[in-house]
Parts: structure tokens; sequence; C-alpha cells
């Protein structure tokens, strides 16, 4: 993924400044775009509230992870995001994060992974040394964060504080192997999320749903031999991380299916894939929990995608997600944020999504 941007050497005191010279984000009025998609959704649910719907988790904290001038995985693109999820009305529950522990981390990492994320940050490195993924002297810190909050929001769905959660936390995760941070991703927030609830909870089949645009080489990975996860992507052919481009050959324990689209893919193919292929694939294993890693670079104008998704195709994907969660999970999801990098896009694009979850 560092060959799709040049990426400008040192680091900037500033790196909001420093990366709002390389976009134009043009995100004024954005909330307003989405009040025709609202009143849709909300009139096609019903509104049965035990418990509230919708948990958010969001925090300033995640900008200090300083990925260098230039840099598409920018502390300014959360911003745009923190912002937007800061306006959003205040009955939607917001839910505090924590720190992972060293354990917690090491229920999909190795130990020497670990410790190597530690050193390289501390030895003040711009770059992991397992490949590409931009580091500062904050980013350990910080990857332990979104790690830790995205445990909490997995704990607060499951002692039915809220139903469903979405946790705007970066750096990403879905690139990271057990022992190698890769793809803008250092810790696999939703890898570690699903193994431990199934120490700590009776839960048996997790499923996690990823629709970004790059094929989450990491999470297959981590779960490759286990049957219990099902892991389904929906990504863009061929687009960083040698994606495999379909699952036949697989062994019948790995529970993958990978949904490769052709470059230029609009909403009808990604929702046709999921029609004909993966949503009749989740039906069949019934999940007792869903992640959603929800990345939003194959919203249409992003620098590293070549999909051309409108608003409205995530907000059907989510709506599909949810009545499968309904009904085999008794409605819990949590959905993380991974990639989009067009400011403006990840903004509307999240919103919609979120819209959709309430």
């Amino acid at each position: 993924m560092a060959a799709l941007f040049e990426q400008a050497g040192g680091r900037s005191k500033d790196p909001i400044s420093a990366a709002e010279r390389h976009f134009d984000i043009p995100v004024a009025g954005v909330l307003s775009r989405h009040r025709q998609i609202q009143e849709r959704i909300q009139s096609a649910q019903s509104s049965q509230a035990d418990i509230p719907a919708l948990g958010l988790h969001y925090n300033a904290f995640y900008e200090h992870h300083d990925t260098g001038s230039g840099h598409p995985e920018s502390a300014l693109r959360y911003r745009m995001l923190r912002q937007a999820l800061e306006g959003l009305p205040a009955e939607i529950l917001r839910l505090p994060g924590r720190r992972a522990s060293t354990s917690e981390v090491l229920l999909a990492h190795e130990a020497y992974y670990q410790d190597l994320v530690y050193r390289d940050v501390e030895s003040f490195a711009d770059i992991l040394r397992t490949g590409d993924t931009a580091i500062s002297i904050d980013s350990y810190d910080v990857a332990l964060e979104a790690t830790g909050s995205v445990l909490a929001a997995a704990d607060a769905v499951m002692q039915q504080t809220v139903k469903r959660v979405f946790c705007a936390v970066r750096p990403p995760g879905h690139h990271a192997t057990a022992d190698h941070g890769m793809g803008f991703c250092i810790f696999n927030h939703v890898a570690i999320a699903a193994n431990y609830l199934r120490k700590h909870y009776t839960l048996k089949r997790i499923a996690i749903v990823d629709w970004d645009v790059h094929f989450g080489n990491g999470t297959e990975a981590i779960f490759a031999e286990d049957p219990n996860t099902f892991y389904l992507s929906l990504h863009e052919s061929g687009n960083y991380s040698g994606n495999s481009d379909g699952d036949t050959d697989r062994p019948p324990s790995q529970a993958t299916l990978n949904l490769a689209l052709p470059e230029g893919s609009g909403s009808d193919e990604a929702l046709t894939a999921w029609d004909t292929t993966g949503g009749p694939a989740l039906e069949a294993f019934k999940p007792e929990f869903i992640f959603i890693s929800a990345g939003f670079d194959a919203r249409k104008g992003d620098p590293l995608g070549g999909l051309n998704w409108e608003d409205e195709t995530f907000v059907e994907l989510t709506q599909r997600v949810m009545a499968l969660a309904e009904k085999h999970a008794e409605g819990r999801i949590v959905s993380v944020l991974e990639g989009g990098y067009n400011p403006a896009g990840l903004v509307s694009a999240a919103l919609a999504h979120v819209q959709a979850m309430r």
C-alpha cells in the first residue's frame, strides 16, 4: 500500500495541519445530506427499544498517531469523522474506551510481535520494521487504546448496555497478521475482539464481515483454521495484499468467503454478490455475534480504491447485516472503522452507515 502514495520525510509537529495541505475537504453540510436516508431508514425500522439501539465510540486521542506529511491514513481524516459524529443526536449512547492489556493483544498476536511494535515505537522509528505501517512516538499507546475500546464495545453489547456499536478508531487493523504489521495496521482489533468474546462469553460462532476495498489478509490468516469464525470479505480484486479472488480449493474447515469485485464495480455488483453468495453463506453459518470491518474506501472518489459505491450501498449492506444479526445473534453487532482516505467521502459514507444502525 505504500506504493500508492508518496510519503514525505520527517514528522510534522502538527500532523493535522500538515495533512490538510494534501486534501480538499468540502465537508460542510454533510449531516444535512443524510436527512433523506435517515427518514427512509426510520420508516422501515420498528422501534423496539428495550436497550439503546446504538452506541458510538470516538476519541481525539487517536489523532496522536502521526503517520507523517501526505500520508492518506492521516489524523485529519479521523478528525473530520470525529467532528461529524460529535454532531449526531445526543440520544445516541457515547461509549468510553479503555487501553488493551498485553495479554489481550496476545489473543491474536505473537508475543514477539507485540514486543517488536513496542521497541520500534520507543526507538523513534518512522516505519514498523515488518512492513509499510507508519508509526510515531504515540503509536503503540494509540493502537492499544483502539484495541481496548473495541473490546469495551463488545462487552457493552454482550452486557446489554447497548444493542450495537460503531467504533471510530485508528490505526486500522485488518491487514495485521499474528506476527506482521502492514497496510497501515498495527494490531488487528477485530480479530482480538473475536477471540476475547469467545474467551469471556459462551459464544461459539462469530462472523466478521469486511467491506473495506482492500482484502483483509491479516484477519483471514489469523482465522484460517478456525471453523467457528466466519470471515466474509467483499473487496476490490487485486487491490493490495495479494488477495485471493475466490474461495475455491480452500480447506473445508476454513470458514472464509472472499467476494472480489472487478475495478469500477458499483452498488449493483456489490449487492448482487451479497444477495447471491455472501448473505446465504452467513445465513447458513448462523452467527451469534457479528463484527463489521467497516472500510469506506470502496466509496466512489477514494484515492486508494477503484470501486464506485454510493453512500446508499453502505446503507443497504448495513441493513442486510442487521437483519442477519436480528435473526441469529440477538441483534449483536460491533462495527469498527478500517479504511477510507477521501476525508469528505469517509464522513459521508460513515454517517450513512451509522444512521442505518440507529
